[in-house]
């Protein structure tokens, strides 16, 4: 199992977001229960479609404040392997939106963002999620 221990660098189209903190995506289904007319409990469980999602947490505001909400682009980074010899990971989340921004400022530390992404698939069958190994 490869171990990544730091984020290298993350741009959101042309914007490069500095300073990052952390980045997480998430796939997620929403399970949809079924059963028939008669039944109190659910006789089967179907999954509705994915959602892939990305939270960026930064350490300054001032990138984030110069993107807006419903924005649209390629989230993309690369993260660094824990050992010399491992190649890092390049992901990219094409087809993101920003839907959430969120800017601290709290007394005597550093300002900070929490971008929240979620991914528009070019098309229903095609994964916005590209992830490989860098050099």
């Amino acid at each position: 199992m490869n171990r990544y221990t730091r984020v290298e660098n993350v741009s959101f189209g042309q914007t490069q977001l500095p300073l990052v903190l952390s980045v997480k995506l998430t796939r997620q289904c929403q399970p949809l229960p079924a059963g028939g007319d008669n039944e109190f409990f659910a006789t089967s469980v179907q999954l509705g479609r994915p959602l892939i999602s990305a939270e960026v947490r930064l350490r300054d505001t001032a990138a984030a404040e110069s993107l807006a909400l419903g924005q649209i682009a390629t989230l993309a980074f690369r993260v660094g392997g824990a050992s010399s010899g491992q190649a890092g990971r390049s992901i990219q989340l094409q087809g993101a939106v920003l839907h959430s921004m969120e800017l601290a400022y709290e007394q005597a530390a550093m300002a900070c963002a929490v971008l929240r992404f979620v991914a528009a698939a070019p098309q229903g069958n095609q994964d916005p999620v590209i992830a490989e190994d860098s050099q």
